[in-house]
């Protein structure tokens, strides 16, 4: 007979192989953020979340990759996705800790994007003015 026996062939589709998978890329992930490599933490949390998308704990720690990358480069659209995962963690059935830290984290990130939103608007709104005097003839 060739290939693996049946009982092998089960055994690779169990869901508990894809679980520890999952956990795999979620434990890579948290080893880059250590190492402070957040792009790869990144890459490792949302492979975790492809791998188990019911998983709470990965997504507080793609929050946190997330916060580190808003931090980094102060790009509102990494605002946008920590929103996304903040909501979409809240909707796994996270223990208190972690929706306690979810929710946190999402009005955090709702105050930070609205203070974004102003400071454009009111740099916009500067850019439009004309200046009274000219400098020089």
């Amino acid at each position: 007979m060739t290939g693996p026996a049946r009982s092998e062939r089960v055994m690779l589709r169990s869901p508990k192989r894809a679980t520890n998978m999952g956990n795999f890329d979620l434990e890579s992930g948290k080893r880059f953020m250590e190492e402070g490599d957040f792009v790869e933490g990144l890459r490792c949390f949302l492979a975790s979340i492809d791998q188990d998308p019911g998983d709470p704990e990965a997504y507080v720690e793609l929050f946190k990759a997330y916060h580190v990358a808003w931090e980094e480069s102060g790009d509102p659209l990494v605002l946008d996705q920590m929103r996304k995962v903040a909501l979409a963690g809240l909707k796994r059935e996270p223990r208190e800790d972690q929706r306690a830290f979810l929710k946190e984290g999402l009005d955090r990130t709702e105050e930070m994007i609205i203070a974004v939103q102003q400071a454009g608007e009111e740099a916009e709104h500067n850019s439009r003015k004309l200046p009274m005097f000219k400098d020089g003839p």
